[in-house]
This record gives C-alpha cells, structure tokens and sequence, in this order.
C-alpha cells in the first residue's frame, strides 16, 4: 500500500477509534478572531473579513474549549491547522491536527488514550506493539544528561551546564553570558533538543513525557512534588524521532489564564517587538473557562503520526499536492 492511501486509512481508522469509544466528532470555525497565545508560534493573518481582523487557526483547542462548556463531555476533531513557521521535513505551514477532550478527566487519562490510539493503529496496520516509556522530565534529566532538572533552575546553572555538555546554540549562551534576551527556557530547550530527544530515538520505544517546568504550564494545571517543586501538568508525546503531541491538564481558572496570556503576550513583545504583535485575547473564551469540568486534552499532529506509522522520512511524502499526482 502507497504511503498515501496508508494515510487515508489511519485517518480513518483514528476515527474508527474515537467513534468506539463514544466520542463526538466536532467542527470548528476555519476564520478565528484570537490564534492562540504562545510567544514564539505564528499565526497566519487574512484580510479583514465583516470589518475584523481574522486569523487560521494554529489549532482549534480555544474553539472546542467553548463546546466542552456548552455541556459536552468527550469530544474530539481532525482539522487542518495554520503556522507560519519554515518549511523542513517535519515541518509544513498548513498541517492536519488531531484533538481530543475528556471532561472530568485528567492527564493520565489522555495518556491512556494515546497509547489505545497507537496500539489500536498498530494492530490495523499488523505491526508489532512497542513498550511506552512514561519519564517525568526532571528524570529524562537524570536518565539522559546525569542531573536532574530541578539542580539547574537558575539561567547561570543552566548555561554553564549546557556550556559543559557542548550542546549547539552558541548564539544562546552568548546572549547569556551578555546578559541579553537570555530566557531559562530557551536553554532548557538546547538540552532537549541536544540531549534528551536524541536518546528517546535511539531507545526506538515510544514516550510520553509527563510535567514540565512551570514557565512552560501554558494552558494546563500545576502540580507540586513533594520536595516542594512546582511542575505544569502536561506531556508531549515522542515517536520515531520526533514531538508528535502536546497534552494537558486544562486549566480552567480564568483569571490565572489571562495572567499568563498577558505574561507570555509581554514575552512577545520584549523578544520580537513590531515584528510580531500580541494577538488579541479571546474574551469569550475566558469566560467559558469556568463552565468546564476538570479535563484533560491534546493536540497531535497527524501528518508527523502517519510519518511514524509508515516509516516517512520527509512530511512531503505523507502530504497531498501536486508531486503525488
């Protein structure tokens, strides 16, 4: 079977899957007025449309949000998404997004998801199950790179030990040491990327890893260990290589919400200035923040999920356009 009918089975068996288990498939606006609030994702603007500015969506999690507090407990949705980020071959502007929300759930139980997802694929395809690894992120420090996350938690810790390991992104340590932009999060990114991902591809075994710092909790809740650290109750789901999913514990504090919005809109502003605006904060969305159930959610990407399925090396070959015809 060509790369590209396989993609429009897992497609359609991804569906087979959410329908099993009592899911509702939704549908989303494709023209939204707030694009999400990340610092660092862009969003694609269109022209005015009814006298508003209007944005692609990056990912139509604000817009099922206001579902689930309409009353809907366990809904997902198959949609195309929109970033303006360079091409490279895991990467693509206009992509296809898997989502799905459980109300009074939490992370553990999309983490049990994903994995029935992969296993049920899997069995469709007649491939053999791989073992999930399940890593804390402070303990993929200790495993991978022999120090736990929580010695490094101040930027001079953290920059000598990147420094130490001889990790790329010299650009980024000189910031540091210059005292510039200099974010915590940008070198703790330069280990993931330098030496924690590598490792989880060599392992060849799925994984999914659990609480992340908490600069990085975004929409999700914080959880306190019991040494007294804070963490962001999320995970990211890595396979064949590469970040296929970004879930979460959701947050539904409205005003907790909207105080990282403006905390991460801010971080925009100071690290990219005119170059790229704030995009608006969705009211509406906030408000509906407080009619949902705890809940728990994730985001995953469908094209890098068909690329792990049938060994693709390059997201082109798992894309419809004009060099498949």
């Amino acid at each position: 079977m060509r790369i590209l009918e396989q993609r429009a089975k897992i497609i359609q068996w991804i569906r087979e899957f959410f329908y099993q288990h009592d899911f509702l498939e939704t549908d989303t606006p494709s023209f939204v007025l707030s694009p999400g609030m990340e610092p660092h994702i862009r969003p694609i603007e269109v022209h005015a449309l009814l006298g508003k500015k209007v944005f692609l969506p990056t990912s139509p999690e604000f817009a099922m949000k206001k579902i689930m507090a309409g009353g809907y407990s366990k809904i997902f949705q198959i949609c195309k998404a929109y970033r303006l980020e360079p091409l490279s071959t895991t990467h693509n502007p206009e992509f296809t997004m898997l989502e799905w929300y459980r109300t009074n759930s939490g992370y553990e139980q999309i983490m049990d998801d994903v994995e029935a997802l992969f296993l049920f694929i899997t069995k469709k395809l007649n491939q053999t199950p791989r073992i999930w690894q399940r890593l804390s992120v402070n303990g993929c420090f200790l495993k991978f790179l022999g120090k736990p996350l929580t010695e490094l938690f101040k930027i001079e810790e953290m920059a000598r030990f990147c420094i130490e390991k001889k990790f790329t992104g010299s650009e980024i340590l000189e910031d540091v040491a210059q005292k510039k932009v200099g974010l915590w999060d940008d070198l703790f990114f330069l280990c993931m990327m330098n030496g924690i991902e590598p490792e989880l591809e060599k392992s060849k075994q799925p994984a999914i890893l659990f609480n992340y710092p908490e600069s990085q909790a975004a929409l999700s809740n914080i959880v306190t260990d019991g040494q007294g650290y804070r963490w962001g109750k999320r995970f990211e789901v890595y396979a064949g290589g590469f970040e296929l999913g970004n879930a979460f514990d959701e947050l539904t504090d409205a005003t907790i919400q909207r105080a990282r919005f403006e905390k991460d809109m801010a971080l925009r502003k100071k690290i990219y200035g005119d170059a790229f605006p704030p995009n608006p904060i969705d009211e509406s969305f906030l408000s509906a923040l407080s009619k949902i159930p705890p809940s728990g959610g994730i985001a995953m990407g469908i094209d890098r999920l068909v690329m792990y399925f049938t060994g693709a090396t390059d997201i082109k070959e798992v894309l419809w356009d004009q060099s498949h015809w």
